[in-house]
Order: structure tokens, then C-alpha cells, then sequence
């Protein structure tokens, strides 16, 4: 490859990932200049400890074996930002070498750099689409219980009345036998409910499903506490 073809392709590609980390800056969720200095310290220390010839060679093959590592702790722990810090680190590399004139291994550098970019993006927006479904998820149960309460309004209304229209003097003794005193009457008001709205209550369930609801109808609860007698 000629100096002139090599010098373009590493400025494409130099370009590419600058571009990449200006659209994280302006998009303001993730710490990319806390990434950037901690790549320049690491780099800096082993830099001026080993000289830059053995920096290379050195931090060139602590990356490739960091690599398998990394994918355990993504696979396993769910941690990816170590890809960002990767990238960032060839990246680094990559401004290194091209310093001194080393525009192949440039180039090979941000390749790397875009490589292991690539797959924390691609890592990042796959656990937040999967957070977005979980949320959508949960908020479309959240609908549909709401709305199969709803449907119960009307029926936890007539109960509350026939509480009151048929409590007799001493109130009843107990809640069984208040549902029995107001089930005739609440029987025919279910199997009058309107066609295109019906509850969808069956008669031989009500003592139960009626003791499900005080537990958790407050209104409900109080209704039955003022038509059963206390023990």
C-alpha cells in the first residue's frame, strides 16, 4: 500500500471514530472523557516506564489478552464498558504510531479501535431496547389489570348498595353470611349487565372472589365492616 493511500484510510478512519465520540459527548450518558483520561494515565506511566518502542509491543499484547477476559465479564457479569475502554485504548495507540509515522500500524490500531467500539455500542443498545421491552412489558400488565378491575366497578357498586338496602337489624354475623343475604339479588344483576360490557363473574364463585376483593378494596372492606357484626 502506498504512504498516500495508507495516510487516507487512516484519516477516514480516524475520522469515523472521532465522529463516534462527539456523538457520545453531545449525547451526555456516558463518562467519555473519564474513559479518555484514565487511557492517557495508563498509557503515560507504561510510556515513560518502558520507552515507547516496548510500550507498544507491551501494551499491544496486554490488550489482546484483556480480551478474553472482557467478554467473561460481559457474557457473565453483564459489565461491557471495558469494549469502550479497549477502543479507547487503540485509539491512543493508533495517535501514537501515526506520530511517528507508522500509518499501517495506524491504521490497524483504529480498526481495532472501531472493532471493539463497535461491539459496545452494539452490547449497549441491545440491554436498552431489552429495558425498554421489560418496561413496556410491565406497563402494558399494569393496563390490563387496571382495566379487568375496571370492569368490576359496576358490580362492587350494586354490592356495597345491597349491603345497605338488605342489612338486617343486628347485621349479619358474619361476611359469609352477608354475601349468601345479597347473593339472589346480586345474581340477577349480573346476568343483566350490559352484553357489551359484562364482568364476566360466575355465580358459584362469588363468596370467594367477593372475600378476595375486601382484602383489597378498601371501600369494600369498610362496607362489609359496617353490615357484619364485630366478634
Amino acid at each position: 500500500m502506498k504512504r498516500s493511500e495508507a495516510g487516507a484510510i487512516f484519516n477516514e478512519l480516524n475520522d469515523a471514530f472521532e465522529l463516534r465520540l462527539d456523538e457520545l459527548k453531545k449525547e451526555g450518558k456516558v463518562p467519555t472523557g473519564k474513559y479518555r483520561e484514565e487511557v492517557l494515565r495508563f498509557c503515560g506511566e507504561r510510556e515513560e516506564e518502558y520507552g515507547i518502542e516496548y510500550f507498544l509491543e507491551e501494551s499491544t499484547q496486554f490488550l489482546k489478552s484483556e480480551t478474553a477476559f472482557i467478554r467473561v465479564d460481559a457474557v457473565l457479569q453483564g459489565r461491557f464498558d471495558k469494549y469502550l475502554y479497549m477502543s479507547l485504548c487503540y485509539y491512543h495507540l493508533a495517535s501514537v504510531v501515526s506520530d511517528r509515522e507508522r500509518i499501517t500500524d495506524g491504521c490497524k490500531y483504529l480498526q481495532y479501535a472501531m472493532y471493539f467500539y463497535g461491539k459496545w455500542q452494539g452490547i449497549r443498545e441491545y440491554k436498552e431496547w431489552a429495558g425498554e421491552k421489560e418496561k413496556n412489558e410491565k406497563n402494558r400488565l399494569e393496563n390490563a389489570r387496571a382495566g379487568k378491575e375496571e370492569k368490576y366497578i359496576p358490580v362492587k357498586c350494586e354490592i356495597i348498595r345491597l349491603l345497605h338496602a338488605r342489612k338486617p337489624m343486628g347485621k349479619w354475623s358474619s361476611v359469609s353470611k352477608a354475601i349468601e343475604g345479597i347473593q339472589h339479588d346480586l345474581d340477577i344483576f349480573i346476568t343483566n349487565e350490559p352484553k357489551d360490557k359484562p364482568s364476566g363473574l360466575e355465580p358459584d364463585n362469588l363468596d370467594r372472589t367477593i372475600k378476595s376483593w375486601i382484602k383489597k378494596d378498601r371501600y369494600l372492606a369498610f362496607a362489609f365492616s359496617e353490615a357484619v357484626a364485630k366478634k
